[in-house]
């Protein structure tokens, strides 16, 4: 089964919400790219906060970011606004990763409770 059979493009790989990925799930998150969106630039401030003026260090921490945007389009979560350079949550991508945040902050004890009703409904 290749990548393609599930809607994401070839050589995109899963993504790992409890492993390196749950800090760009959550940096594009952030309120303040809910009505104009993110660019490269932006992220790039959240991820990388020491500035630098080397050149070479610079294209690699914009490639680093492109890399991530690029997985994030690949499933969707993301899209690109026509004729800018910024990227804005799907409607499916938004409430993918809020439902993704919120299960990794709570716990199995505050989970139960909501989840009953909906076993009882399917049993």
């Amino acid at each position: 089964m290749n990548n393609r059979d599930n809607g994401a493009a070839a050589g995109v790989r899963a993504l790992r919400p409890l492993a390196d990925d749950r800090a760009l799930l959550s940096a594009i998150n952030h309120g303040e790219f809910a009505i104009n969106g993110f660019r490269n630039r932006d992220l790039r401030a959240i991820f990388f906060s020491q500035t630098t003026d080397d050149k070479k260090e610079l294209r690699c921490r914009s490639a680093w970011i492109s890399r991530k945007l690029r997985l994030l389009r690949a499933h969707a979560l993301i899209t690109k606004i026509t004729g800018t350079h910024r990227y804005q949550l799907t409607s499916t991508g938004r409430k993918t990763i809020v439902a993704v945040l919120s299960a990794l902050r709570s716990t199995v004890a505050q989970l139960t409770p909501v989840t009953a009703p909906l076993t009882a409904v399917a049993a």
